[in-house]
């Protein structure tokens, strides 16, 4: 049996939690960033590793709750279930989603390995690239969650 969501919509607990998260993952990447100008780097790095991991297990935990959760007869319930609207979204989404993910992992491995004795790669640009990706990622998901959950 689902818990009952708190954000006032037909989502359950874990949907309207991974969610809230998502919300304050940009502002938690800024801090990040705040962290790397203040050259307090080793917790600018341990920062983004427990923030990629704690993103990453809730991202997992909503998928299984989607896929094995029951949330299928709530998405139904939508409006624009079976709609190609809500199709180009997600697929905008999930390019998002995927790129973000393999893109961040990709920059927290080459810079660990790498600092800080080879660390000249544009790690900065890199960066900030993954930030707009997520904001993205976050964006896209805050319009799927709204089409399927609060319509």
């Amino acid at each position: 049996m689902q818990m009952e969501g708190f954000l006032g919509t037909r989502a359950d607990f874990i949907t309207d939690l991974v969610m809230s998260v998502s919300a304050l993952l940009p502002f938690l990447l800024l801090y990040a960033i705040y962290l790397a100008k203040k050259e307090r780097y080793d917790q600018h790095k341990w920062f983004h590793i427990a923030l990629f991991t704690v993103t990453n297990i809730l991202v997992i935990a909503l998928e299984v709750d989607i896929r094995f959760g029951g949330l299928d007869s709530v998405i139904a319930q939508s409006r624009y279930h079976d709609t190609i609207m809500l199709l180009g979204i997600f697929l905008v989404h999930l390019f998002f989603a995927i790129t973000s993910t393999l893109f961040w992992l990709w920059l927290i491995i080459v810079s660990v390995k790498r600092y800080p004795v080879h660390f000249r790669f544009p790690h900065k640009k890199y960066g900030i690239l993954v930030y707009v990706d997520i904001v993205l990622t976050v964006i896209t998901g805050w319009i799927l969650y709204a089409m399927v959950f609060a319509s």
